[in-house]
Parts: structure tokens; C-alpha cells; sequence
């Protein structure tokens, strides 16, 4: 009796160290992508850090799920060039995307998307110099996605279509996969 207690205890160890980090519990997640490494050099698709949070955003009323995108210059506007900024991640087994397209048809479209159910989410976009920040209020979503975690986290950055935006450089079914402009994912996943 006395040798196993000792190799459990060596063993919760071992496992508490394997998973330390890899899940933030409260509080905000940020994580940080290198500077420069968008393709072309473009520094308004060159993601920095992307960071997800609640907050409360309205005076009264639940907190918002906040995602920002930090890029290391403002986001493009009037080039007439569809540029996209997108966050995916995974919402309690849900895919869940929160987009932005720019100086498309849809100009200026923001939303949130979570895929297992086909349904559109009203998000509040706000760009303020080089973050681009989509909040949602908790109280939108749908009842058994307001308390959960996000995980395969993703964001990117890529130039599109003119007429829709939807399809472009990190949607492309290259034989390689999708090639955005800028690519930053974390392993780590956030509990809200």
C-alpha cells in the first residue's frame, strides 16, 4: 500500500506539469503572433496578438464576449482590394467564427457564425486604430454555448473576391491548404 500512494502522487504530478498552460481558466486570453510575418510585408494584415475576453461593454446588462485582433497597422479601408479578418475557433464542440470584411459588396459585414447550428450572430464591430475588436453579449447566444471554453483557435488575415468577399487567399483549396496573408493559432484553449 505504502508504494502506490507515492506513484500516484509521481503521477498527478507528471500529468499536472503535461497540461499546465495548454487551458486558461478567468480572465483573458492573449496570445502573441511575430511581427513581419504577413505575406508581402502588407503591415494592416499583419497580425500582432489576438486576445479573448468578457467584459462588460454596455452599461447595464451580461457581459459581452469580446475578441480583438491587434494588427500592426490599421486595418485597409477604400483600396478597393476585399481584405477579410477572421477569428475561428471551437465553441463547446461548435465551430464559431467571427468575421470582418472589408470594401466588399457586403462592406463593412461583421458577424459572428457558429457552423453545427447554421446560424448568423449579430456582432458589434469596432475598429479603432490597428485592433479590430467583435463583441457579442453573452445573452445572444444560443443557451448552451454561454458558458464554455474555445479551443482550435485561429485567426487570420487574407485578401478576396471582389464581388462577395467570401472566397480568396485563406479560403482557396490549395493542395497545401489555405494560404492567408497572416496566420496566428494558439494550442492553448479559454474558458468564459
Amino acid at each position: 500500500m505504502k508504494s502506490r500512494i507515492p506513484t500516484a502522487v509521481v503521477l498527478f504530478a507528471v500529468l499536472a506539469v503535461l497540461f499546465a498552460g495548454s487551458a486558461q481558466a478567468a480572465g483573458p486570453l492573449t496570445y502573441a503572433d511575430d511581427k513581419g510575418d504577413a505575406l508581402g510585408g502588407q503591415a494592416s494584415m499583419d497580425i500582432v496578438s489576438v486576445t479573448f475576453d468578457t467584459r462588460q461593454v454596455n452599461r447595464t446588462g451580461p457581459k459581452s464576449l469580446v475578441f480583438e485582433l491587434e494588427l500592426a497597422a490599421p486595418p485597409e479601408t477604400g483600396t478597393h482590394v476585399v481584405t477579410t479578418y477572421m477569428i475561428r475557433t471551437v465553441m463547446n464542440g461548435c465551430g464559431f467564427q467571427s468575421h470582418l470584411h472589408r470594401d466588399s459588396a457586403y462592406s463593412h459585414d461583421a458577424f459572428f457564425y457558429m457552423r453545427c447550428l447554421d446560424l448568423f450572430l449579430p456582432a458589434e464591430v469596432t475598429v479603432d486604430k490597428n485592433v479590430v475588436q467583435w463583441t457579442i453579449s453573452l445573452n445572444e447566444l444560443p443557451e448552451g454555448h454561454r458558458k464554455g471554453a474555445l479551443g482550435s483557435i485561429r485567426a487570420s488575415t487574407s485578401i478576396d473576391e471582389p464581388v462577395l468577399g467570401y472566397f480568396g487567399t485563406g479560403s482557396i483549396g490549395w493542395a497545401e491548404g489555405p494560404r492567408p496573408i497572416d496566420l496566428a493559432t494558439t494550442k492553448k484553449t479559454w474558458s468564459y
